[in-house]
């Protein structure tokens, strides 16, 4: 099998020259680069069996800038094999937790497949280990491979150019998932897996990211909401023309209420029991959305026809720090979100959209 880090090349950029061993089922030692190397984690629950087949690890995370723990789950058994549904990150969390599941469940590595609700690396960082110590299949949402020209998209339609801000390019290529192999086996709605008495069925929930996939069972009334449920900024960056991404969030949102979960399990906060606790949490994201949404919809009023670009600094002239003094990382994140903002605007009817001469779109409220 390729090395590690040849299967994840987007982790190639040590940090400081820093490498972390880990060692597989063989006895092999790989040296996988640092990315976040002032990261602890302190274990909070180790391959919990919480329900018949459902097993959970939860870490608590100090000098993780995205959040403060991680919640990995799996769902198995001896008999019908098992299924990891995200893996963290051997920077975050480590990688043995991922043998003590697999243990826990009693299937042996052979079989165990992997289910991705998304490509951050925070839930994919440790597909590679998963690899070498011998996991199946690996499923994931459908989305566009990269290619080098879609961070130059990004910036040419959001205006990033024309307003002279071409170091985007790095972070939006890397949002976009460059030197991702994405892995093995593509799964969209209607798709479903069976373990251990659980069917689990995929929903297309596009927002977080444009392949961010959920899994749900009906019956039991249990959604594994990946980063689709999240407690704080949802985060919904659009990085493409024409993805609507902020629309399908909202939408999936309305259906999800509709569905009467009884039991949340989040990947990044303590799970929520309760019809009541998971519809309260979806109208406070729906909620939530209200006052930028407002507030990118005076913006266009104040400034007329803009760039995504021009109208994330004059959203952002009231900070402390305006946009174009704020780290590139941060600029392509508050530009990518604008883009979700006034796509969700026009897609309302609460904005128009043109393209100008330069290839930006242009927006201006109705």
């Amino acid at each position: 099998m390729a090395d590690s880090t040849s299967l994840t090349p987007w982790l190639d950029r040590p940090h400081h020259g820093e490498t972390r061993a880990v060692v597989d089922r063989f006895g092999t030692e790989h040296h996988l680069p640092v990315r976040y190397p002032n990261v602890t984690a302190t274990p909070l629950v180790q391959a919990e069996e919480e329900q018949p087949g459902l097993f959970h690890t939860a870490f608590a995370l100090e000098g993780f800038h995205f959040c403060n723990r991680i919640d990995l789950y799996a769902v198995g058994s001896v008999d019908e094999g098992a299924l990891l549904v995200d893996t963290g990150h051997y920077d975050l969390c480590g990688t043995a937790f991922l043998d003590r599941m697999v243990e826990a469940i009693g299937a042996g590595w052979e079989g165990t497949d992997l289910f991705l609700t998304h490509l951050h690396d925070d839930h994919v960082g440790n597909v590679p280990y998963c690899l070498h110590q011998g996991a199946r299949h690996i499923y994931r949402g459908v989305c566009r491979p990269y290619d080098p020209t879609q961070a130059q998209e990004f910036l040419q339609v959001t205006g990033a150019v024309a307003a002279g801000d071409e170091e985007l390019d790095e972070f939006a290529a890397f949002l976009m998932g460059e030197g991702n192999p994405l892995f093995q086996d593509a799964v969209s709605e209607g798709s479903a897996f069976d373990r251990a008495g659980w069917h689990l069925e995929v929903l297309d929930t596009p927002g977080h990211t444009a392949e961010h996939r959920c899994l749900v069972d009906r019956e039991r009334g249990v959604l594994f909401a990946g980063d689709h449920l999240i407690f704080g900024a949802p985060g919904v960056m659009q990085l493409q023309a024409d993805q609507h991404l902020l629309s399908h969030y909202l939408e999936s949102m309305a259906a999800l209420r509709q569905m009467n979960l009884r039991q949340a399990l989040l990947s990044h906060h303590e799970a929520l029991a309760g019809t009541e606790a998971v519809n309260e949490l979806i109208d406070r994201i729906v909620a939530v959305h209200e006052r930028p949404l407002a507030k990118a919809e005076a913006v266009l009023r104040a400034e007329g026809p803009t760039t995504i670009y021009q109208a994330a600094v004059a959203y952002d002239a009231g900070r402390p720090v305006p946009l174009v003094d704020q780290p590139r990382a941060v600029r392509a994140r508050r530009v990518a979100t604008m883009f979700g903002y006034l796509d969700y605007l026009a897609d309302t009817e609460r904005a128009r959209r043109h393209v100008a001469d330069d290839g930006s779109l242009v927006y201006e409220a109705r």
